[in-house]
């Protein structure tokens, strides 16, 4: 059974695309067969990541779904190997047209129906993205009734001050088998100028540590974090889902 991981999220530039990313280099760390797709009309960021290797695919027809396009997706995702996941990022221009589009065709059903498995992940992102990422989070739970989502939780851009595991979104989310990553919050001048200086480049973790063109200690802060990141991952059980999903099919 492949998984095919959507990444939705109304509001830009809170880390669709670094959410996309390091779902990517994670799976293909732990030894995962991963096919990338980038479906931002606008930027393409994910697809500048050449490690990756992503797909650009167009869905859109000004402000709504070309259905000729989007099938052409839908038929390179449902003829991935069993053992196969997928990663989608989407642009915040897309968000509202692509989830209507996935609930009104039941998408999440028809995957079921060919051997496949939707999962949606979503952000929830700090300072004044925080309103408006709730706000798109309680859409997707809306539209995708007992749907677990995967919820990224980003301080990158501020710290988050209303949402939690005990938010009343959080709560419903669990309930329906969805879980929650609280990304890892690091001191800018060190950790998070290096973080930074590898999101601009768009390269991976493993491009950056061997590179020559980045100094030791700040290879060695990268290794922490990709450490670091991996670690909630698991926790998070995303390879055991998987694993387990294959073998229950």
């Amino acid at each position: 059974m492949a998984v095919v991981n959507f990444v939705l999220q109304g509001k830009g530039g809170i880390g669709k695309s670094l959410a996309s990313s390091l779902l990517s280099q994670y799976l293909l760390d732990r030894r995962q067969l991963v096919a990338c797709f980038d479906t931002d009309p606008v930027n393409t960021t994910f697809a500048a990541y050449d490690e990756l290797q992503a797909t650009i695919v167009e869905i859109m027809d000004g402000d709504v779904i070309n259905s000729r396009l989007f099938d052409t997706l839908i038929e390179k995702l449902i003829e991935l190997p069993d053992n196969a996941y997928a990663v989608i990022d989407s642009g915040a221009s897309t968000f509202f047209p692509l989830a209507a589009y996935l609930a009104e065709n039941d998408i999440a059903q028809f995957f079921s129906d060919t051997g496949h498995k939707l999962v949606l992940h979503t952000l929830i992102a700090g300072g004044q993205a925080e309103t408006d990422t709730i706000q798109g989070l309680n859409s997707l739970l809306n539209a995708f009734p007992g749907t677990p989502i995967t919820i990224w939780v980003n301080p990158f851009f501020g710290q988050i001050l209303e949402f939690s595991d005990t938010h009343e979104l959080a709560k419903k989310n669990e309930k329906n088998g969805g879980v929650i990553i609280f990304l890892p919050s690091y001191k800018k001048e060190t950790f998070g100028h290096d973080i930074e200086t590898i999101l601009k480049s768009r390269l991976t973790f493993d491009q950056a540590i061997n590179s020559e063109q980045i100094n030791i200690m700040a290879k060695q802060r990268l290794k922490i974090v990709c450490k670091d990141i991996w670690s909630l991952f698991d926790e998070a059980g995303l390879i055991n889902e998987i694993q387990n999903t294959g073998t229950d099919s």
